[in-house]
């Protein structure tokens, strides 16, 4: 049993060995600065601490854009028991050693289900864990991306499992990673993968048909709908949310009609679904392609580190700037507006990839070459637009997901698994000689391209980009920058060549029989180790790691937020917008006042038009008096900011004493540009029975109760003498969304008022008004999620417990080369007698 197990455990501790040499710093309680953690701390930081203080989840808040649910600011995970699952393959280690360590497991155990050998796939583990593509997201801070394909592999083998015939663990190896997949949040790279297993399914459907195997081919079609849909359910408590909010935000259908023609649309608010030209700004060009080849063919990154032998570190030494060992050079030049790294694959497993095309036979090498060319060409976008806009407009959901470039992410997970598959046909074939030609024209083929880009690029391409006329406006010597370039591409394209070179090399050896493959495994174990671990370095160093005082200084309040909280108490009392920020696009005010602006791709509906109507280029005082902006933050004197105050800001809620009735959603913004929000209310006449009969004048008060304030569950106390309507500064998300409204514990109905904000008809008398979010999708889910993922759990434990001894027969290791044993001579005797008889 030892035996047996062995390889798996050497594979598993070599994994978390390279995770914490890479990551050693965290375990020195250092993190790294990432620059999407730090925005979403801001988004995220009223729902967290409430829900830390209270016990329990915060599904809204109102930290941004006047309010929004939680939903994809976190992700919902209650009723999930998959999160238990997450945590046993990070075996107690926090990101990032656990998420790196997970994304090696689970490609191990796609390995195994190939049948492939435990030190190949140990190899094409450690390829897959440390693309350079996963160090440059991670530095970002996209770590739901990450985790997400870390747990693809899984999905992967399941489906290999179901159609070679074992339908149970295929099953539950499906089920497992759909649901720990979603259960990630990154629906976009699981949507991308899951179009390549429509290439999958097509050429097994051929294969199987040839043989008139088509029953087979529909049981295991079969087992993985129905796993699935179980590993889908795993997530419904996300899923059903997550679904529910995206009707009413800018992926969804508009809310205006719109007077154009077709194709001029300006926003993503004017059609269903994202804008093509929005959805399409991060889009690959051909040379951003070949990065996956050549980490610096493209520049790579806006800043890249270059030592002191670069032009454009003598070029600042000359203008006397004090410079250290390296400096952080705006290297690229591709077709994206900007990147912060290369989509770096390796230069052998890329090589090997190209190996495998012609090695490897059946549908898994057609669904890896298949896939890994539509990753491409959807990756390139509006710069390969035939092709994308058919697919964008056709597809189901396609047009709801923008930077498509982020589809190389899938392909990492691709590239590797045909390059170990190729590896594995060389190491058990036969006839190793015939297999010789087919690595010439491979090794061929990759070397005429690093050849290509090392001595022919660098004299044929002008090496520059968009943004170089800015660099030139703020003093760089852009000749300098440029001539980086292409020392760059030069060295880089040289490098790739060595390690193709090498690796071709080992694997010639082997076929030739000069060299055991024990030895090419490791040779080529070690060489794209080092090839990805340096490359890697450039984006994610010890250096980068911070000690946690100095990580959380980020988030101390500047002088200006200090004098606001001073001032306020209580966050929910008021809303800041803050101008020294990019006001729509950047989230960090919100992690200290709740803010009209902030970040998030997919806001509501309504506030996004309202914002390009009112609040884009010029702000309409109206509309920020609605919205209760107490307080603006501007730059001052010595380009310091300040406080300013609104005196106009309307409050939390207030009486109107007039009703204006429009026919339409459009007539209803349009209201905003001409009435006074603090004594007017324009009411859509869908509401008209409502208000009938309704004749206001604005006597009595209504005051929040500011001590019980719960981004969900808000409480007002009012007293009149007569029937009045009551306008809240709290944003419109219904209608049967969730939130709910009470008087005196009684529901009650309400109502839109000035297309954004919600009113209601408050009775004569001393009430308690009260605005609940209890949204019934968020139940339901977590019902669904509980059932689903304890079916996954338990099916899991059970197979591990009953079937899997039986089951995953492990293959001999890699040691040494078997040597055939000579046949044994019989006696002539006996063959006499077999003679004679």
């Amino acid at each position: 049993m030892l035996k047996r197990i062995l390889p798996h455990i050497i594979a598993i501790a070599s994994f978390l060995v390279i995770s914490i040499a890479y990551f050693a710093p965290q375990l020195q309680g250092k993190v790294l600065r990432q620059g999407d953690i730090v925005q979403n701390r801001g988004m995220a930081e009223e729902h967290r601490s409430l829900a830390k203080e209270l016990g329990e989840p915060i599904l809204w808040t109102n930290a941004m854009f006047g309010g929004m649910p939680t939903y994809q600011i976190t992700t919902v995970q209650d009723g999930n028991l998959l999160r238990f699952v997450n945590r046993a393959f990070h075996f107690g280690f926090r990101d990032p050693i656990g998420l790196f360590l997970t994304s090696m497991i689970c490609f191990y155990i796609l390995m195994m289900s190939l049948n492939v050998n435990p030190w190949i796939g140990m190899v094409g583990s450690i390829a897959f864990g440390l693309t350079t593509n996963n160090f440059v997201l991670y530095e970002a801070g996209h770590l739901t991306k990450i985790q997400t394909i870390a747990f693809i592999p899984l999905i992967a083998a399941g489906v290999i499992n179901a159609f070679n015939r074992k339908y149970l663990l295929g099953g539950l190896l499906f089920a497992l990673g759909v649901g720990l997949n979603i259960f990630a949040n990154h629906v976009q790279m699981s949507y991308y993968f899951f179009l390549t297993l429509v290439v999958f399914g097509v050429a097994q459907l051929i294969i199987d048909a040839r043989k008139g195997e088509i029953v087979a081919f529909g049981k295991a079609v079969g087992v993985l709908l129905i796993a699935g849909l179980i590993g889908i359910g795993s997530s419904a408590s996300n899923l059903l949310t997550t679904y529910e909010y995206s009707q009413s935000t800018m992926r969804g259908a508009p809310i205006l009609e719109q007077e154009r023609t077709a194709g001029t649309a300006t926003s993503s608010s004017e059609v269903e679904g994202l804008d093509w030209e929005y959805a399409m700004t991060w889009s690959n060009g051909t040379l951003d392609l070949f990065s996956t080849f050549i980490p610096r063919v493209n520049g790579s990154s806006g800043a890249e580190p270059l030592g002191s032998d670069s032009e454009f570190y003598k070029d600042l030494r000359r203008k006397g700037a004090q410079l250290g060992g390296e400096v952080a050079a705006p290297l690229y030049w591709g077709a994206l507006p900007f990147t912060s790294g290369s989509p770096y694959f390796g230069a052998i497993i890329v090589f090997l990839f190209i190996l495998g095309l012609f090695y490897v036979k059946g549908a898994v090498k057609w669904w890896l070459a298949l896939g890994v060319v539509l990753t491409f060409i959807l990756s390139m976008g509006m710069n390969m637009a035939g092709i994308n806009k058919l697919l964008f407009d056709t597809l189901p959901l396609l047009n709801k997901f923008r930077t498509p470039n982020s589809v190389l992410s899938v392909t990492a997970a691709l590239v590797p698994i045909l390059s170990m598959l190729a590896l594995v046909t060389a190491y058990r074939s036969d006839n190793k000689e015939s297999l010789v030609r087919p690595l010439y024209i491979s090794a061929g083929i990759a070397a005429a391209i690093a050849l290509f880009f090392a001595f022919v690029g660098p004299g044929m391409f002008d090496f520059a980009a968009p943004g170089d006329a800015r660099l030139t406006q703020a003093g760089y010597d852009v000749s300098a920058i440029q001539a980086d370039r292409a020392t760059e591409m030069r060295s880089d394209a040289l490098r790739t060549l060595i390690f193709v070179l090498l690796g071709a090399g080992l694997l010639w050896a082997y076929l030739k029989g000069k060299l055991k493959f024990v030895w090419v495994a490791a040779g080529i174990g070690l060489l794209t180790t080092v090839d990805l671990w340096q490359v890697n370095q450039r984006y994610i160093s010890k250096d980068d790691f911070v000690t946690r005082n100095n990580y959380n200084t980020a988030f101390n309040p500047r002088p200006v937020d200090q004098q606001i909280m001073s001032a306020e108490p209580n966050r929910g009392t008021y809303r800041v917008m803050d101008v020294t920020i990019d006001v729509y696009n950047a989230a960090s005010t919100s992690y200290f006042h709740n803010t009209v602006g902030g970040y998030h791709p997919a806001k509501l509906q309504r506030i996004q038009d309202v914002i390009d109507r009112y609040l884009s280029n010029s702000f309409n005082q109206e509309v920020l008096d609605m919205l209760n902006t107490k307080y603006f933050i501007i730059q001052g004197q010595n380009n310091q900011p300040q406080v300013q105050q609104n005196p106009g800001a309307l409050g939390n809620a207030w009486f109107v004493d007039t009703i204006r009735t429009v026919p339409t959603a459009n007539a209803e913004i349009d209201a905003l540009a001409t009435i006074n929000t603090a004594t007017t209310a324009a009411i859509h006449q869908e509401y008209q029975d409502q208000i009938a009969g309704l004749d206001p004048n604005a006597n009595g008060t209504i005051t929040f109760a500011a001590d019980l304030y719960r981004p969900d569950h808000l409480i007002y106390n009012t007293n009149t003498s007569s029937e009045q309507l009551a306008v809240f500064s709290e944003i419109w998300y219904g209608p049967d969304k969730g939130w709910n409204a009470y008087i005196d514990g009684e529901k009650v109905s309400y109502l839109r008022a000035n297309y954004l904000l919600r009113a209601l008809k408050i009775p004569a008398g001393e009430h308690k008004v009260e605005f609940i979010f209890e949204p019934s999708s968020y139940a339901n889910g977590k019902v669904i999620s509980l059932i689903c993922s304890a079916l996954i759990l338990l099916s899991l434990i059970g197979y591990l417990v009953l079937f899997m001894p039986k089951e995953w027969k492990v293959n001999e290791p890699v040691v040494v080369e078997k040597k055939a044993t000579p046949a044994v001579k019989k006696p002539t005797a006996r063959k006499s007698k077999k003679r004679k008889k």
